[in-house]
């Protein structure tokens, strides 16, 4: 029955038809009136919240503007750029790639790129060993973190207009390790990008294509893709305005515009897909249903539980979910992750629980909001 109801479920989202369950649901009216009060004090200008429970979607919803000053309204399937989430995409699109034997992610990337073979330390002692794909999607591979100076490259002026290969060159010569790979959580960017420079190697394929050809297409993820400018071809309006919160006057403020790179040109492997809130359910129901889509396998089951389990130290999954929550026998059964550009999504095992929360509110300034909000969906699906 529950395989019944996932499927008739999957055809709804397909078909852009709304269940009339989605939001209705009384249970959910707490949820309704944060919305609508957060929005009103400008906590954050807009956005969209999806929550599957138990084989149903049972609240789905817009709130908010996309666009204050045009008050254009912020819909279920707005997309928007979904900043670090693109990190467990990523993973997932690369562990298709484990499930068929073309890539092991537990030996040293050096056996995929010849630049890392002789990588050095800050102190100019030479690293031990290159770091593993696994090390780079949980944080772990000893490179310079976000926060550090240079930590954020895609900011960078020569990283503009190049290719990922080149980028990832230029951090091989240019960038070495803080520590020995394996021995400390740091988050950081830079691995990402050779995570994914990895998958251009073994693939053949430019980034941004290889992602579609791996995750997006076999998943039915129409409207996910890197922001370039081929990407954004494919919508039919403009991407939602993204906004901060001014420190001196409380009020949101328009962020500065980013330049769209040309296609297959370098952007924040980790950092700059766009997508939809139905599109990202596509993804979570099918770790959900344990590596299964729309009744075809899209992961094996061995595969998915590999790509959940955590990899310490630190807290983060094989393929790049955070871990957050563990039962009374250490094992996961809660993971999420969430975007700079004010974006979360998770998944609850234990509650059989999707939740989605996509804005373009700057994540740091609405902190509060995001935690809030799960914690009012999440009563409301125990009720």
């Amino acid at each position: 029955m529950d395989c019944l109801k996932s499927l008739l479920l999957l055809v709804l989202i397909l078909t852009g038809a709304t269940p009339c369950f989605a939001k209705d649901d009384k249970r959910f009216a707490s949820v309704t009136s944060y919305l609508e009060e957060s929005v009103a004090n400008e906590t954050v200008a807009g956005g969209s919240v999806l929550v599957f429970h138990k084989g149903d979607i049972v609240f789905q919803s817009g709130f908010g503007y996309a666009d204050i000053k045009s008050q254009r309204p912020f819909q279920i399937d707005t997309p928007v750029v979904v900043a670090s989430v693109s990190k467990p995409l990523l993973g997932t699109a690369l562990y298709r790639l484990v499930d068929t034997g073309r890539l092991d992610v537990s030996t040293p990337v050096s056996k995929y790129l010849a630049e890392f073979s002789a990588c050095k330390l800050e102190s100019g002692l030479p690293v031990k060993r290159a770091p593993t794909v696994t090390e780079l999607l949980t944080h772990t591979a000893g490179l310079r973190y976000d926060d550090a100076p240079e930590g954020r490259i895609w900011f960078q002026d020569w990283t503009k207009n190049q290719t990922l290969e080149f980028v990832v060159g230029k951090v091989a010569i240019d960038f070495p390790f803080k520590t020995q790979p394996g021995t400390r959580f740091a988050y950081s960017g830079i691995g990402t990008e050779i995570a994914a420079r990895v998958g251009e190697v073994i693939t053949d394929l430019p980034r941004n294509e290889m992602l579609e050809a791996l995750l997006c297409q076999p998943l039915g993820m129409k409207y996910t893709f890197y922001r370039d400018e081929r990407g954004l071809q494919k919508l039919s309006g403009p991407m939602p305005t993204r906004y901060f919160r001014s420190k001196k006057s409380g009020k949101l403020l328009v962020s500065t515009r980013r330049d769209v790179p040309a296609v297959n040109r370098y952007s924040s492997s980790g950092g700059n897909i766009i997508s939809t809130a139905p599109d990202l359910l596509r993804w979570l129901l099918m770790i959900r249903n344990g590596g299964v889509h729309e009744g075809t396998t899209f992961l094996s089951p061995d595969t998915v539980s590999n790509m959940l389990k955590p990899h310490g130290p630190g807290k983060t999954a094989h393929g790049g979910l955070f871990v957050r929550e563990t039962n009374l026998a250490g094992e996961p059964v809660h993971w999420g992750h969430t975007g700079s550009s004010g974006t979360s999504v998770w998944f609850d095992r234990a509650k059989d629980t999707i939740g989605i929360m996509l804005t373009q509110t700057k994540f740091s300034d609405i902190r509060p909001f995001r935690t809030e909000l799960q914690k009012r969906i999440t009563s409301a699906v125990i009720k």
